[in-house]
């Protein structure tokens, strides 16, 4: 099993609803496409001072690399990530 990490730390001013849609469409995405076994997104909710700012992002869980190179490859994939981009300061 392979697992894909994003973390974002948001640009301000970005609203609960554009994060609400971004976490719509990473789900969608993920159920659309083939590759993923599984896929969380929302905000970060604990207070821990380890957080680094980051305030929202989603997990993806993979068989392996084949399936996660597939579904960096769909055509798909590169919308949302264009929305990560705009959304975000900085994604790890």
């Amino acid at each position: 099993m392979l697992v894909h990490v994003v973390l974002m730390r948001l640009r301000p001013g970005i609203s609960g609803s554009a994060l609400g849609e971004l976490a719509r469409r990473v789900g969608d995405l993920a159920e659309s496409v083939s590759g993923p076994n599984s896929c969380v997104v929302g905000p970060n909710v604990t207070e821990e001072p380890l957080s680094q700012e980051f305030e929202f992002g989603f997990v993806l869980r993979f068989a392996g690399h084949a399936e996660l190179d597939a579904y960096h490859a769909n055509p798909a994939h590169l919308p949302i990530s264009l929305v990560i981009r705009d959304v975000s300061r900085t994604v790890l």
